[in-house]
């Protein structure tokens, strides 16, 4: 069986993140974990274990074998499409989570 790139791996969650408008202490505390865990696996210094992959492929609406693969196979139009399979409640959920960041980057932009 092939190695996992760690690297790669955490490059892809790093895009998928960024896309959903979430910064990583966001992530951690949805995926109730620390904020060190997800740098280090963002930065593929740290594997991910089948339980992270689970977590992390639910919160951004991806299979465990697209995180994976090799190829880069995230952009906008996947991303956008994969939002369409969400709940109602879920896409709430994620519209909330940006515009609170939305605000925090507000706020810090004027003080």
């Amino acid at each position: 069986m092939k190695e996992l790139n760690y690297k790669k791996i955490g490059e892809r969650l790093i895009k998928l993140r960024k896309y959903m408008g979430l910064i990583q202490e966001q992530v951690a505390e949805i995926l109730s974990i620390d904020k060190d865990v997800v740098l280090g696996i963002e930065a593929g210094k740290r594997k991910i274990d089948l339980n992270e992959l689970s977590n992390f492929s639910k919160l951004y609406s991806i299979s465990i074998d697209e995180l994976i693969k090799e190829k880069n196979i995230i952009n906008s139009k996947d991303v956008a499409f994969i939002s369409n399979e969400l709940s109602e409640k879920d896409k709430k959920e994620i519209i909330s989570l940006i515009e609170y960041k939305n605000i925090l980057k507000l706020q810090n932009k004027n003080e």
